[in-house]
Order: structure tokens, then sequence, then C-alpha cells
């Protein structure tokens, strides 16, 4: 049996998942993320599309 590699996932987050990197805090949002909303820290999206 052969695997075709060819189809790739169609999951793409509706929502992101964001990660403080100074507090830990994690936060959901459907706008994109730049800071903190606790500490005013840098964070992380952290939902990554499946491949």
């Amino acid at each position: 049996m052969a695997i075709n590699n060819t189809t790739v996932d169609p999951y793409s987050p509706k929502r992101g998942y964001y990660e403080c990197y100074d507090c830990g805090e994690r936060e959901t949002s459907v706008d994109s993320r730049t800071e903190c909303e606790s500490c005013g820290g840098e964070v992380r999206n952290i939902a990554v599309p499946r491949e």
C-alpha cells in the first residue's frame, strides 16, 4: 500500500491561542495579539496549523 502525501489537512485554527513570554498567561482571540493584557509582555501564537 502506497501513502499519498499530496493532500494537506485543511485544518486552520479560527482563533489564535497566545502565550506570554514573560508571565506565561494564555488567552484566545480572533484578532492578532502582540502584547499580553495582564503584564504588557510580548506574546506568541501557539495555535499552529497542521500539515
